[in-house]
């Protein structure tokens, strides 16, 4: 059942110029977020316009890619974050703490700019969002990157970026997470909750389905924070928040 990872992280080569499966992936994801707004807008699900919708779409672009970058370097290689290393993007390094703090500047931004709920936007935001990080580590599979721990079983995944021994692949256990957070969150919305129950259902299932990963089959390659594996450490607050939020918003239905 050991399968030896040979997969090519290049999806086009054009000689001068290579796409790679990763951006590809972060293409379909913002694809998809566009999409999902148009159809809620059209089914009169949400007040935006069109240009509000393209507006959020750009706002959130800007965020993800600025915010991944500079968090990654800022929670991760803080050493380099003042160097040029850090506009060397094709050395890859995107962090999701740092990209979701990028994407709440984004949309407190646009709540200043339109007189909006914050938690009206974010709300809407989440499924996709859920989607997009369910692509990205399939990107990250593809790669060969952000393998797990060795695992002593008859099965795992040996990836050469690593050594030579069997590795639990955890980029598609935390994909899987993701897709079932987007289902759950789509069969919460069907339900049409309170504003922001969605919101803090995200940062909750995500935060403390990210911690579980991190723990238990995640290799640790960016070293430990008071005894948790870093990734774990700063999805702490991202749970703290969510559980905190759905308490808010129960007693305050009281």
């Amino acid at each position: 059942m050991i399968w030896h990872h040979s997969l090519d992280p290049v999806a086009l080569g054009l000689g001068f110029l290579e796409i790679q499966w990763y951006g590809v992936f972060y293409a379909i994801s913002f694809i998809f977020v566009f999409f999902w707004l148009q159809n809620l807008a059209k089914k009169r699900q949400v007040d935006f316009s069109k240009r509000q919708i393209e507006d959020l779409i750009f706002a959130i672009i800007l965020g993800v890619i600025f915010g991944g970058r500079i968090g990654y370097f800022l929670f991760y290689n803080f050493e380099n974050l003042l160097s040029l290393e850090l506009f060397k993007i094709w050395n890859g390094g995107m962090s999701f703490h740092g990209g979701l703090i990028g994407v709440l500047v984004a949309i407190f931004w646009l709540t200043k700019k339109w007189q909006k709920s914050f938690l009206e936007i974010s709300d809407m935001l989440v499924i996709p969002a859920a989607i997009g990080l369910f692509f990205g580590r399939i990107g990250n599979f593809v790669n060969g990157e952000l393998f797990g721990q060795a695992t002593s079983g008859k099965w795992g995944v040996i990836f050469p970026r690593a050594d030579e021994l069997p590795r639990f692949p955890s980029q598609l256990f935390e994909a899987v997470k993701n897709l079932l957070i987007a289902g759950i969150l789509f069969l919460a919305f069907q339900k049409k909750p309170q504003t922001g129950i969605l919101s803090f259902l995200f940062l909750a299932f995500y935060g403390g389905g990210r911690i579980l990963v991190e723990l238990f089959w995640r290799e640790p390659l960016d070293g430990f924070i008071l005894g948790m594996p870093r990734g774990a450490f700063f999805s702490l607050p991202v749970f703290a928040v969510g559980i905190a939020g759905l308490v808010f918003l129960n007693f305050k239905k009281f």
